[in-house]
């Protein structure tokens, strides 16, 4: 009974197929739209973007005085806000991980 157990174990793992990574090509850049082959055309819908390759805006604290603790109120006003226009373009090659399934695909970063 085990062994058939296990046969029947190994024999789902084997027809699983766990994320791979591919690379792709942007193929327009407002909707992003990415080709990953002849045939498939990846729309925004099915992919989740890194940091790597998309806009974000981050706050830093200009000259603290104390820079082990920035948490008075002084610092507090100091900060400043900066914005990284790191979006994707068209014709751009990018990494992307590939979820069991290629329902969805995460773009890892920037392929140079």
């Amino acid at each position: 009974m085990i062994d058939c157990v296990k046969k029947i174990c190994f024999d789902m793992i084997g027809e699983m197929t766990f994320s791979d990574t591919v690379l792709g090509v942007v193929e327009s850049d407002c909707p992003l739209s990415v080709r990953v082959s002849d045939k498939i055309i990846l729309r925004e819908e099915h992919m989740i973007l890194s940091r790597n390759v998309s806009d974000f805006i981050f706050e830093v604290t200009v000259n603290p005085m104390f820079p082990e603790d920035i948490s008075n109120e002084e610092d507090f006003k100091k900060r400043k806000k900066y914005a990284v226009y790191n979006r994707l373009k068209k014709g751009e090659k990018v990494i992307l991980a590939k979820a069991e399934g290629g329902q969805i695909y995460f773009i890892i970063d920037r392929a140079v």
